[in-house]
């Protein structure tokens, strides 16, 4: 069993590798206020919020309501004193709110239906282009309903959608079509997997200038760290395997990737 991994040691032990900035992702209301709470702990942790494609069958309008209320910073919880309404920046949103998700699809496991997980994204979607953030897009064997829906907001220039796919699990073809749409793609430490052969070749295939890299904490260590919790400070494992497959130096992944992130996230 793996033993939980403390904020505090994880965002410690992340800064002593070198990583200069964390995203922690929401996948519940619940998950998205604590990651927000932990953004106002730490100056170079931001949060993501958003409600998880499992979780979509309970979403509701008032659920919708709660994360803009996270985005606009009108307070709707603290803790240990840390009150999440601190931080607004001036175009009346949270500063320390980078991204609207996890949100999606996920037809692996099933866990809501279909209808409700179109309605979810498709609101959260339209929740991160009200406040002009990206989206962190899950997509679980569900490539075709994610080209469609992301489909019909890329052809509209006037959107302005922006989204990574992230812990991609796709093959070379659906890669190309998200580059299509102007997603970036995220990979994390699966492609050090023996079995990962594919997504190896769809590494090699998408631009450096398009890729992010991840952890997906505390799951999905790397093949160097397997058994063991995942956290921030093993994205360099992802790096080294980038750097690997595409035949140039670690240190060049690392600074085109962290400037990837920093202009899509708006991290300064």
């Amino acid at each position: 069993m793996l033993k939980k991994m403390t904020p505090d040691f994880a965002v410690k032990e992340s800064l002593r590798e070198n990583v200069k900035f964390i995203i922690n992702v929401g996948s519940s209301l619940e998950g998205s206020k604590k990651s927000l709470e932990y953004s106002r702990l730490y100056n170079n942790v931001f949060a993501s919020i958003g409600v998880h494609p499992h979780d979509a069958g309970d979403f509701k309008d008032k659920d919708l309501a709660a994360l803009e209320s996270l985005i606009k910073g009108d307070g709707t919880g603290s803790n240990n004193g840390i009150s999440i309404n601190e931080g607004i920046s001036n175009n009346n949103r949270n500063k320390k709110v980078v991204a609207v998700g996890e949100t999606g699809f996920d037809y692996f496991r099933n866990l809501s239906p279909k209808k409700d997980q179109e309605k979810a994204f498709i609101s959260q979607i339209e929740l991160a282009l009200k406040y002009n953030l990206p989206v962190i897009v899950h997509d679980r064997e569900a490539h075709a309903d994610i080209l469609k829906v992301l489909g019909s907001y890329s052809s509209d220039k006037s959107k302005n959608l922006k989204a990574v796919v992230h812990c991609f699990s796709g093959d070379t073809d659906f890669a190309l079509k998200c580059l299509e749409l102007g997603l970036f793609i995220s990979f994390t430490g699966v492609i050090t997997f023996p079995n990962a052969k594919s997504l190896g070749k769809t590494v090699k295939e998408v631009p450096i200038d398009k890729i992010f890299i991840e952890t997906d904490a505390p799951f999905l260590a790397p093949q160097e760290k397997r058994g063991q919790e995942n956290y921030p400070g093993f994205v360099k494992y992802v790096a080294y395997k980038i750097a690997e497959l595409k035949n140039i130096s670690v240190a060049e992944v690392a600074a085109v990737t962290s400037k990837n992130a920093e202009n899509f996230f708006s991290i300064n």
